[in-house]
């Protein structure tokens, strides 16, 4: 009996130690690590930005030769510490919205970006104004812009069916146009009509489209930040050779962008990025 409460008195003793033990260990012992959960969380996330367009996405006009907005958009996403951004430039100078199309057709690069992509966005219309314009020169009239943009709209459809075959759920960003002229000639109403009624009728071709968005640059591109209402149209041709008018155009051919015309249209596009964030990130 005394061997029996002795061993008892052992098993008490060690069990009392042992539970003494695990609450030290909880209390004093170290902190559990963080999880690999949390570490990744820090890292930056990973975005695929796939640009198609224009000289507007080549970034004709961009002395650093960055690509225009589409390199300062990396930046600018990349200065948060949040992203780490690639991008991939596919734009060519001169394209109308049907020569776009025709090379994302044609080339499986383009379109295996574009199916990788998180962010898209696309430059068109500003040729295809051009060449209305071009072709009318003589006898611009209402009917001819409406022509025009009734033909680019059907070619826009396309388009965005076309990406959207290859990327069902990445927002796509569609750039309006400008009219690079109106600090030269804000007279010119035909001009800056026919640009107003071209990016109206995107907009309303846009609607047609889930997580597809609209990119206003007509006001800040084509005001240039200025006021400006020159007395005739010499005045206006004078201050055009010169280099000055309006200081967001690129001063060798007063048609594209500078650097800061591009600043500014990403600076429009951080601004629906922003505002579309659950869309892509």
């Amino acid at each position: 009996m005394a061997k029996l409460k002795s061993i008892l008195i052992s098993f008490g003793v060690i069990l009392l130690a042992g539970i003494a033990a695990f609450l030290s260990w909880q209390v004093f012992g170290p902190a559990a690590a963080p999880s690999q959960v949390k570490l990744t969380a820090d890292q930056p996330k990973q975005l695929k930005l796939t640009a198609v367009g224009d000289s507007l996405t080549y970034g004709v006009g961009d002395a650093t030769n960055n690509g225009g907005f589409v390199g300062l958009t990396q930046a600018d996403l990349e200065a948060t510490g949040q992203y780490q951004v690639t991008t991939k430039n596919y734009g060519v100078s001169g394209n109308t919205s049907t020569q776009i199309l025709s090379r994302i057709n044609k080339q499986a690069k383009i379109r295996t970006d574009l199916k990788q992509a998180n962010i898209i966005t696309v430059t068109a219309g500003g040729n295809d104004l051009m060449h209305v314009l071009q072709q009318h020169f003589l006898s611009l009239s209402e009917k001819e812009i409406t022509a025009g943009s009734t033909a680019f709209q059907k070619h826009l459809t396309t388009l965005l069916t076309t990406i959207r075959k290859e990327n069902a759920t990445a927002p796509i960003y569609v750039f309006g146009i400008y009219n690079p002229f109106y600090v030269y000639f804000p007279k010119m109403t035909a001009m800056t009509n026919s640009v107003s009624a071209w990016n109206q009728a995107t907009q309303k071709t846009l609607q047609g489209f889930q997580r597809v968005y609209y990119i206003d640059i007509d006001k800040v591109l084509s005001n240039g930040e200025t006021v400006a209402n020159k007395a005739s149209a010499k005045e206006a041709l004078k201050e055009a050779t010169s280099g000055d008018g309006n200081p967001l155009i690129f001063s060798q051919d007063h048609f594209h962008p500078n650097n800061a015309g591009y600043a500014q249209m990403t600076k429009q596009l951080m601004t629906k990025l922003t505002a579309t964030k659950k869309d892509w990130e």
